[in-house]
């Protein structure tokens, strides 16, 4: 009997529990149904959570979205400052290529330029010499040359002192004519004014003759031979017609 007693109070137990269980659950589809709780507290449906969720995701993308654009106007900033970088490194190196390129090039110009003017002193040094040297010996045969008096020969030795004057003249140009070929040759100016070529030698008569023989050229001794000998041709010819006459008319 108490056996039974036992069985009965667990099965109303659980009996009770399944009961409580039942309540439960329609209480919560109840809930569901009404959008609140048995305590009062306001429930959301499926499609408040799906709003809210996407809501919070727009957000998310926006703040990404302000996050990218926020560095790239960093990068942006960024580019334009090593642009800036970039051109005045470029500036420099332009400035020192062109300051490099600049101090070799004087330099070579400068030494070269040392070498020729040292070379033209040395030079320049070497004709003051010449010329000073030139000057006092021009000086020295001009009081020769206006020395002479031809007023004073006599009559008896005239011939002789005009040949010893002619001599001292003449002994006077050659010297003059070495003294200007060698200040050409020193100042490596052959063309000048006071070379020998603007000073001709003095030549007397007797030998004026010789010397504009000798200048003739070819063309000028071809022309005188053939006028020479252009008489005798002629002769030749018509003593050559003469004698070809005659034998074409004898018997």
């Amino acid at each position: 009997m108490a056996n039974r007693d036992f069985f009965d109070d667990d099965l109303n137990r659980a009996q009770e529990a399944e009961r409580r269980a039942k309540l439960a659950a329609d209480d919560l589809t109840k809930v569901g149904s009404e959008g609140a709780g048995a305590d009062g507290v306001p429930v959301r449906s499926v499609s408040d959570f799906t709003i809210t969720r996407m809501t919070k995701h727009k957000q998310e993308l926006d703040s990404k979205v302000a996050g990218a654009m926020e560095e790239l106007e960093k990068l942006r900033k960024r580019q334009e400052d090593l642009d800036l970088q970039r051109k005045d490194l470029e500036d420099l190196r332009k400035r020192q290529e062109d300051y490099q390129r600049g101090k070799r090039e004087m330099s070579d110009r400068l030494n070269q330029s040392l070498v020729t003017l040292e070379k033209e002193e040395i030079q320049a040094n070497r004709l003051a010499e010449l010329l000073s040297a030139t000057r006092k010996r021009f000086k020295a045969m001009l009081g020769d040359v206006q020395a002479i008096d031809e007023e004073t020969w006599p009559e008896d030795s005239f011939r002789d002192e005009l040949n010893k004057a002619a001599t001292l003249v003449d002994d006077v140009r050659i010297e003059y004519n070495k003294a200007v070929a060698k200040i050409d040759a020193v100042s490596g100016d052959a063309k000048t004014p006071s070379s020998a070529a603007a000073h001709p030698a003095v030549i007397f008569e007797e030998g004026r003759h010789v010397a504009e023989e000798l200048e003739k050229g070819f063309g000028d001794w071809l022309m005188v031979g053939l006028a020479i000998t252009l008489p005798l041709i002629v002769v030749l010819l018509v003593l050559t017609g003469v004698i070809l006459f005659w034998h074409s008319h004898m018997p």
